[in-house]
């Protein structure tokens, strides 16, 4: 089996690869893993179109399956890592298919079944939902975490059932304009959202939205559609923007700071590589705080008593000459307004410089945010999410 730095992994398999799942209804995919016996486990089938769009459930109907409600080759289908068993000799006998999971660092393995149920084999319960979705709030509920949106921008943030411990993400850009003689400020308020809709599934939630820029003067970036995933455990989300004409075509000096403010986590630690010591929140900068700032790195780590938060950020090839460095405040008295509660308690992130490099066409910042027990190694965690589990997919009816 695995080791704990595989516990967030949700497996994605390829319809492709399930040629006997073809033409079954969604609702009837089953999985099982097998220990002493064999147990259902929670199965996701998310539908795509042709055209690589996801298949929604709520909202917006636009992207048309080639068989809704039928699995075919674009679709995918999913199953959570820490849900694997071993190999039996006698697997279920509505088995279709064995996946053997192994792990390329530690030479583990582990094994799942899927198959296709009948009518009347269906189970009669629903699986276990690690993940929901209140549309109307427009927030999503994982395992330890909930988050909710107003827009484009995460402005909610609780653990456990707790209260919201997050303002808001803040993305704050400043230019030059008009050969320098002008200063142009824009901020996440300028960041235009608007949810297009969900795929609502009991291992993972979709969330679809268009994204522009609003760049004054009546002008704005072309409206860029873009999908959020939530797991139980970790989250994906990505901010993409098209641009017509190269970065700096109109605009120099840019300065970009993309950063998530905190509302209050006094005593949590913060780790930024190659720091090896850790920061400790308490609303004032320390001289070891000030040191974090300008660290080159792609990845930070809050420590709190319940968890930890190991924060990934990374950005599309098209903006690799921009120059990253890490941002970081602790300041209960800071005001950097718009913000719903004042001070930031504190702010971690990054600034982006040095834009001349940047063409026009389409531009990635892509976030990811993992939920770990408050004593995980964040490097091992990592250095699994480059090297992910690998499946073969073995048909039971060769044997």
């Amino acid at each position: 089996m695995f080791g704990p730095e595989r516990s967030l992994e949700v497996l994605s398999v390829p319809g492709s690869m399930l040629p006997q799942l073809r033409d079954c209804d969604v609702r009837g995919v089953v999985g099982w893993a097998c220990h002493d016996g064999c147990q259902q486990v929670s199965v996701q089938v998310d539908e795509r179109a042709p055209d690589g769009r996801w298949v929604l459930d709520v909202g917006a109907q636009y992207a048309e399956d080639e068989q809704p409600g039928r699995v075919d080759d674009t679709d995918v289908i999913l199953v959570a890592a820490k849900d694997l068993g071993r190999s039996t000799a006698h697997p279920p006998n509505e088995a279709m298919y064995e996946l053997q999971v192994s792990d390329p660092l530690s030479l583990g393995s582990a094994v799942a079944y899927l198959g296709c149920a009948t009518t009347g084999s269906r189970p009669g319960t629903e699986p276990r939902r690690r993940v929901a979705a209140d549309p109307q709030q427009d927030r999503i509920a994982m395992e330890r975490l909930t988050v909710g949106f107003q827009g484009a921008i995460p402005t909610w943030l609780s653990i456990d059932g707790g209260p919201n411990v997050l303002d808001r993400v803040k993305v704050r850009a400043r230019a030059k304009f008009l050969l320098g003689l002008v200063t142009v400020r824009r901020d996440e308020t300028h960041l235009r959202g608007e949810v297009v809709g969900w795929r609502l599934g009991p291992l993972r939630v979709i969330r679809s939205q268009r994204q522009w820029v609003a760049l004054g003067w009546g002008l704005r970036t072309p409206v860029f559609e873009s999908a959020a995933f939530f797991y139980p455990e970790h989250m994906e989300i990505p901010v993409a923007l098209r641009l017509r004409f190269p970065a700096t075509y109109f605009f120099s000096d840019i300065r970009i700071q993309a950063y998530v403010d905190f509302r209050d986590l006094r005593g949590w630690q913060v780790l930024v590589p190659p720091n090896p010591n850790a920061a400790v929140v308490n609303g004032h900068m320390t001289a070891p705080e000030v040191a974090l700032n300008g660290a080159d790195g792609n990845w930070f780590v809050l420590r709190g008593p319940q968890l930890s938060l190991l924060q990934f950020f990374d950005v599309s090839p098209s903006l690799q000459s921009v120059k990253r460095r890490f941002l970081y405040r602790d300041d209960a008295n800071f005001r950097a307004p718009p913000e719903s509660f004042p001070g930031e308690l504190p702010a971690v992130g990054y600034e982006l410089t040095d834009w001349r490099q940047v063409g026009s066409g389409v531009h990635a910042l892509h976030a990811m945010s993992f939920v770990l027990p408050s004593d995980a190694d964040p490097e091992r965690f990592l250095l699994a999410q480059r090297h992910p589990l690998r499946v073969e997919v073995r048909s039971l009816f060769e044997y």
